[in-house]
This record gives C-alpha cells, structure tokens and sequence, in this order.
C-alpha cells in the first residue's frame, strides 16, 4: 500500500489516529482514541471500539522509528474489537473475530474465521488459531501453540511453553479439533491434545493426550473415554459435535430446526 484509503462509508471517531499506509474498507467503524498503525488493513464492516490499537509495533520500532517497516496487520470482515484491546503487527485475523474487553493478541499470530476470544484473554507471539475456536475470558496463550479447528478454551486456561524456565526452551502445546480445555486447567510445555479430548476443570497436563480421552487430576490421568460420559438423562454428550442439538452456527448445523 503506497498511501491510505479510507472508505467513505467508514465512520472515525476525530479522536482516533490513522497512519499513513492503512486501507479502511466499507462500513468500518473506529471508536474514540483507537489508533490504527500503518500497514493495517481493516476489511468491510468491521467494529473498532475506544483505545483499541491495530498493529502496534514490536520493541525494534523504537531503536529507529525513521526508518522502521511495519509488517502487515489484517483484520477480517464483519470482527468486532472491543475497547481497550491490542493488535501486534503482523497478526492476520480472519473474518468474523468476536474479542471481549482488554484484548492482547501478540505480534505474527495467525487466527482463523469465526473465532471469539474473551475479555483479558492473552495470545503471546506466533500463535496459530484455526476456525471456530472459543477461547473464554483470562486464557493465557503461550508463543508457538496451535489451536485446530473447532477448540474450546474455557476461563482461566494456561497454556505454557517454556520447560525449564527461564532458560527459553520454548515447546508449543498442539490441541487438536474439537478438544475442550475446562476452566483452570493448565497444559504444560510441548504436550499434545487429541481430538475430542475433554480436560477437567483444574487439571494439569504434563503428558500428550490420545484421541476421545477424558483427562483429569493434580497430575492430571486419563480416566475414561469421552464416549462414555452421560447427561442427566442418560443422554451422549460427547464427542460433541455429535451431539449438540443447540444451534452454534458451526458448518454442519445447517440442518438443525432452528424455529424458522
């Protein structure tokens, strides 16, 4: 991007700032005191609120702000940012991104289409989120996890890296499709977390985890498949994709009677 273009159907607060080098799409909307930092690019019909800022840059840019690069920052259609929130340069976010309040997410993060992320949550650098992941209020994301497709991090997760702090032996944790990490639990460096995986509240993982297991304990042990978990009724609950008849918007519910 040679210079800025901002849509005419956008609305900016005349508190917020806009670099130079910044494209506003359509029916964008930046709040009072945001600050967007060149190389940004806010797609159609995004929502911006008070103090956010979209790619705020790493620690190099004050050693020669003259000179300095901005990598891209990308924020896809129809996201919604809420106040106070921080978008690192470099960080690519696909459509639809729903965040709560205060809102970290770190420079090179890559995150995925229909994601929500939920106030005071923390996504460290070089984090890969896919699609449709929900990652719930005071979530610490380490640098180098990936999140697959369809994950759910209940309030209060941790996710760590570093194994023999603070030598900087970073490992990422892999959590695979569909897994669900409840509240409080804490996974800890390099582990990796099957499909359909459901953690206990307050468990801490030291060890990868196969497919379908239910994990739980202070350390935490595989105690059952998923399968075999029922409701109130006798009912499945898991795996539950299989089993969710409440109307999410996930791909495959398009089926689903919503009272229409």
């Amino acid at each position: 991007m040679e210079d800025y273009h901002i849509d005419k159907t956008a609305t900016i607060h005349p508190t917020a700032i806009i670099y130079p080098k910044v494209k506003v799409g359509k029916n964008v909307s930046i709040g009072p005191y945001a600050i967007i930092y060149p190389n940004s690019i806010i797609h159609d019909n995004v929502s911006i609120g008070p103090y956010c800022i979209i790619g705020e840059p790493t620690a190099e840019y004050y050693k020669n702000k003259e000179e300095y690069n901005f990598k891209k920052t990308e924020i896809g259609t129809a996201s919604v940012i809420r106040s106070n929130s921080i978008f690192y340069e470099g960080t690519t976010v696909g459509k639809r991104l729903n965040t709560g309040h205060h809102v970290t997410v770190r420079e090179n993060s890559m995150i995925g289409d229909c994601c929500s992320i939920g106030t005071l949550g923390d996504i460290q650098g070089d984090v890969k989120i896919g699609n449709f992941v929900r990652i719930h209020s005071n979530v610490f994301v380490c640098e180098l996890t990936v999140i697959k497709d369809y994950v759910w991090l209940l309030p209060n997760v941790v996710i760590t890296n570093d194994k023999y702090p603070p030598m900087n032996t970073c490992q990422g944790c892999i959590i695979s499709e569909y897994a669900i990490i409840s509240a409080n639990a804490i996974l800890l460096p390099g582990v990796k977390i099957g499909k359909n995986v459901l953690i206990a509240a307050g468990s801490i993982v030291s060890k990868d985890v196969k497919d379908e297991a239910f994990i739980r304990g202070l350390p935490s042990k595989e105690v059952g498949n998923v399968r075999e978990i029922k409701g109130e009724n006798n009912e499945s609950i898991y795996p539950w994709k299989d089993n969710l008849t409440e109307y999410r918007g996930y791909p495959w519910q398009d089926k689903i009677d919503r009272g229409k």
